[in-house]
């Protein structure tokens, strides 16, 4: 049972049951007990018979917590017996009540390195967010459409404090797009999921691979050395072919860029980021549609796709994309996601490339249509539409973008040997109406 969802608004009542602690222990006034929140953590509880006094070793803030208040009933109702007489108090206990330890400690405490602060910090910042999932999952989503940005943004500022800012950032966004349109829960949803199975991969971290490990760091918003990725990353050497590149708004002054790159002997994708804050611009761009030859060093990943140069690409004179290898129908894209996400599910989008597609408009804007009859929805603006009706004159085209499960992003296509790159065309219009916004 996990026991964090009776924090926050649930009553100590609930848990005052004596199967909800072990290893209960008693010295003089003060009675303790452990009460276990995970496979992996327990916390550790005390009541002083004398004054009243509670205490728990738990992050949360209100005091007395829930914890402390359960064990303090369960202190009164079960049989003296029930607690082990006990020579010394805990460490835990001896420290918050002052009393001097019966043993002298062998050696000073260690001083936690980064890496362990880091986990101590996610470690609270989770337990805190989970609390406040199974509190709204209690509450119901109905309750949860009554909800100010604010209850959204208090949630998403602890994620940030705990050193999760991407997490963060995408709770604030969901939680800012539900309160706007509570009629379209669908991106918190998601937002919410991917943070529960971040929560639970942090109770079996030491069951993943390192590079399961790094794509839950990432999801969080824990950043990686780009020394450390260009020394011990994964290498590749091939002639890359620039197919795309997008810039998009995080928040009001933060501007990422994407560029993605396709490797001519491996067949591999590879994305090269960038971000750009407040009025500063990003490095200077590589071309779309160019080859470029080099080294490429890959973040690690379940699923490889972020990548650094190791050092400055360099183009290839005088030759362009004139085509591109892809799929040819979007089962075989959606299988191709749905088998990406097995192995990292936090993936937001799958880049794919989709030959002989035709466009289609229908009264929800346009889409792509494969050989198969199959359609998809293509998150673009209506703008980019029209330039692809424009460009391929009703004839099968080949399109790159991202899947990101329910609409195909396009960011350039290929038609009669010719390649168009998409965000060049509608770069100024998207970047006015991210600054407006």
């Amino acid at each position: 049972m996990n026991y964090l969802c009776l924090v926050f608004g649930m009553r100590p009542q609930v848990l005052a049951e004596s199967r909800f602690f072990r290893q209960y222990g008693r010295q003089g006034n003060w009675r303790w007990a452990e009460m276990p929140v995970s496979q992996e953590q327990t916390h550790g509880v005390a009541l002083d018979t004398a004054t009243g006094a509670t205490y728990c070793t738990c992050p949360f803030r209100p005091r007395p917590c829930v914890h402390a208040q359960a064990f303090a009933l369960v202190a009164q109702a079960v049989a003296a017996e029930v607690f082990a007489p006990c020579d010394e108090l805990p460490a835990w206990l001896a420290i918050a009540s002052g009393a001097k330890p019966t043993r002298r400690t062998s050696a000073p405490l260690a001083v936690p390195t980064f890496e362990e602060e880091r986990i101590n910090r996610a470690q609270r910042g989770l337990e805190d967010l989970e609390a406040w999932l199974d509190d709204g999952l209690r509450r119901g989503l109905a309750t949860a459409a009554s909800e100010d940005q604010h209850f959204y943004l208090t949630a998403a500022t602890r994620l940030a404090d705990a050193s999760m800012r991407n997490l963060s950032r995408r709770l604030r966004t969901a939680g800012k797009a539900f309160v706007e349109h509570p009629d379209q829960p669908a991106s918190l949803l998601a937002t919410l999921a991917d943070a529960a199975i971040a929560i639970q991969s942090f109770r079996r971290r030491e069951h993943l691979s390192k590079a399961q490990r790094s794509d839950w760091e990432t999801f969080l918003g824990f950043t990686q050395k780009k020394e450390t990725v260009r020394l011990h990353g994964e290498r590749l050497q091939d002639t890359w072919a620039i197919v795309g590149i997008a810039v998009e708004w995080l928040e009001a002054s933060l501007r990422e860029r994407r560029t993605w790159l396709l490797g001519a002997q491996s067949g591999r994708f590879a994305l090269l980021l960038d971000y750009a804050f407040g009025a500063e611009g990003f490095p200077p761009a590589l071309a779309a549609g160019a080859l470029v030859q080099g080294e490429l060093a890959f973040y690690p990943s379940a699923w490889p796709l972020r990548a650094l140069p190791v050092e400055a690409l360099s183009t290839v004179p005088g030759r362009q994309v004139r085509k591109l290898p892809g799929w040819s129908t979007f089962s075989e894209m959606a299988h191709t996601f749905a088998r990406a996400l097995t192995h990292q599910p936090w993936l937001a989008a799958l880049p794919a490339v989709l030959q002989e597609v035709r466009l289609w408009r229908c009264a929800k804007g346009f889409g792509l249509a494969d050989k198969e009859g199959y359609w998809v929805p293509l998150r673009n603006a209506e703008a980019v539409g029209w330039v692809l009706l424009a460009g391929s004159e009703g004839r099968p085209i080949t399109v790159f973008g991202e899947w990101d499960g329910e609409q195909f992003e396009a960011l350039s296509f290929v038609c009669a040997e010719r390649f168009i790159h998409l965000y060049s065309i509608c770069e100024p219009s998207s970047l006015e109406a991210a600054s407006s916004d």
